[in-house]
């Protein structure tokens, strides 16, 4: 890639040159891979911003509220031509938060897929318009209506496209991404086309891909900025493109498009090693004894240190099988959206799957540093962007500063004030350390330092952390500010108790989980955790949660973080419950 690319006007010219790819950007439809070459791609693109441009559209936000695919790629490039904000939206986070981002945004344009999208928009609106790309009733427009009109201003007006990209500049606002922040209503990260420009170059410098071999399969979804930036990074090489329909389905995704690359949270990487684990368990004995060696020399040998011959013999009989169960040809998974373990991350690494840790934030395009081939530090998130200055202040916490950093929050002068001081630097809100290499480590929120009511500091991060290194919970929240000691609200996962009620014939969740059985197991993976801790951090006590929790009543966020002041109040009363008598 170019590195005097400065748009996403000159990144189109910059893909247009590339080879063609027959089998480009792929997505799924009646079970079926719909297929785009790259010259279909762009094509598309060319028509629909012709057509959003002829719509008045530039200068507006337009709201894109369809599901990852081909057709989501083509409406946000597109407007992004046309000179349009694209604003994503997930539809399936709280009416309140959506009529806020609706009203926030001035958004009267929103591009849906389903009649849900468009009762849920509507809900939050009803002055909304709603694009239903799909439809076929006459009278509406659909994605083919606007793809066809843009066709006849090009055959009428063949310079007007290159005219339209011409007007763009590097500093032109191209997208307002709300972020999905744990408290209070979210705020609207506004990005210019170099903010996010500059992030596909630093990527470019990173990571080389072959557009010949390498083939990427997404799962995340492209309201996130992380998934997004990513998605035109590979748009960038001429690779080929995947979208998943389902995240149930990962596995047998994985085995047949045979992915070199993706992106994925460490929940994932949790998930995927909890149900290899749960397999090999159910091996016979001679097998079982073998793979629980195998797993636990993977988890915890330093991936850096010489292969042995037992590391040859434990691939043969276990890891080969275990790589090829993700497609085979896995060679890279870049982690980023929450903390990786150390020992997952070790687990990876050792049965030749190799795994590169980042972190980044919506307001910084969105990475600020990562882990790459040839620089991966197990622990880190590795080091900073090339185009970006990292600094850890007087109070320990991670500063930022470059290209990729927002212009400012929409409509909130005072948080961009707050977040981004007068020389440019972005204050993340998290902790960090940085080595005399340059790799940078988070070790918490700042918010989450909690304090206990006998003067000592905890970092909830940090215990949280080793609690979802069991693979045992979907989420996890502990409890210590102005506190006598740290409890915790442990979220269990689904498959974890179906496994326990199947394996020891429980007949209900509660019998399951208050069983003498499970509580023993729970309290000894306590006792293990808090062996780590200093005495003040150690969790006293627990309350198991068994009902799910959503995004639509505010539970999660739609990164699937958890809401922690919603969860608090939610569960005030067992909260409560733990600390009665000490209080």
């Amino acid at each position: 890639m170019k590195k005097d690319i400065q748009s996403f006007a000159d990144l189109y010219y910059e893909l247009r040159a590339l080879p063609e790819n027959t089998t480009f950007v792929h997505h799924r439809e009646s079970d079926q891979w719909k297929t785009y070459s790259k010259t279909e791609f762009l094509t598309a693109v060319r028509y629909l911003t012709l057509a959003f441009e002829a719509e008045g559209w530039r200068g507006r936000q337009i709201a894109i509220a369809i599901s990852p695919s081909v057709y989501w790629l083509m409406i946000d490039y597109a407007l992004m031509l046309s000179g349009a904000v694209s604003v994503p939206l997930f539809t399936n986070i709280s009416t309140k938060n959506l009529r806020f981002q609706i009203d926030d945004a001035d958004l009267n344009t929103v591009f849906i897929q389903t009649e849900a999208h468009e009762e849920i928009i509507l809900a939050a609106d009803p002055s909304t318009t709603c694009i239903d790309i799909d439809t076929t009733d006459q009278g509406r427009r659909s994605l083919d209506t606007f793809i066809r009109a843009g066709q006849k201003i090009g055959q009428k007006s063949p310079a007007k496209f290159d005219r339209i990209l011409s007007r763009i500049t590097p500093d032109d606002l191209v997208t307002i991404v709300y972020t999905s922040g744990t408290s209070g209503l979210p705020k609207g990260v506004e990005l210019t086309h170099f903010n996010l420009i500059s992030q596909i170059i630093d990527t470019t410098i990173k990571y080389k891909f072959d557009p010949k071999t390498d083939i990427a399969l997404s799962l995340l979804p492209l309201a996130h900025i992380f998934e997004r930036m990513v998605m035109h990074f590979y748009l960038s090489t001429g690779m080929s493109i995947y979208f998943a329909d389902d995240v149930k389905n990962i596995g047998n995704l994985m085995r047949s498009v045979r992915p070199t690359v993706m992106t994925v949270v460490p929940r994932l990487l949790e998930k995927v090693w909890f149900k290899m684990h749960g397999k090999a368990m159910q091996s016979g004995l001679m097998k079982k004894l073998i793979a629980m060696a195998a797993f636990h020399r993977a988890r915890y040998k330093n991936p850096d240190r010489h292969k042995t011959r037992l590391d040859t013999l434990m691939d043969t009989l276990v890891y080969s099988k275990l790589r090829e169960a993700m497609g085979g040809r896995i060679r890279m998974l870049i982690s980023g959206g929450a903390p990786l373990s150390d020992d997952l991350y070790r687990f990876f690494l050792n049965i030749g799957i190799p795994v590169y840790q980042g972190y980044g934030l919506t307001e910084a395009s969105p990475v600020i540093c990562a882990n790459a081939p040839g620089e991966n530090k197990v622990g880190t998130c590795g080091r900073h962007f090339a185009h970006t200055e990292a600094k850890i202040d007087a109070n320990g916490e991670l500063l930022a500063r470059g290209p990729g950093i927002m212009s400012r929050y929409h409509n909130n002068p005072r948080a961009t004030r707050e977040t981004v001081d007068s020389d440019g630097w972005l204050h993340t809100g998290d902790l960090a350390t940085m080595d005399d290499e340059g790799y940078i480590t988070i070790t918490g929120r700042s918010k989450e330092l909690s304090k206990t009511s006998t003067g000592k500091y905890i970092s909830t991060g940090y215990i949280e952390l080793q609690l979802m290194a069991s693979g045992w919970f979907d989420h996890v929240l502990t409890v210590g500010n102005n506190r006598p000691f740290v409890v915790a609200l442990l979220m269990m996962d689904e498959n974890v108790t179906r496994g326990l009620m199947k394996k020891h014939g429980f007949l209900d969740v509660h019998e399951a989980l208050h069983s003498r059985r499970f509580q023993k197991k729970i309290h000894h993976l306590i006792t293990r955790i808090n062996k780590k801790l200093n005495h003040w951090e150690r969790i006293r006590d627990f309350h198991l949660i068994t009902e799910p929790l959503t995004i639509e009543n505010g539970d999660l966020t739609p990164s699937m973080k958890l809401a922690r002041e919603h969860i608090q109040k939610r569960f005030q009363e067992q909260i409560e419950a733990m600390y009665k008598g000490h209080i």
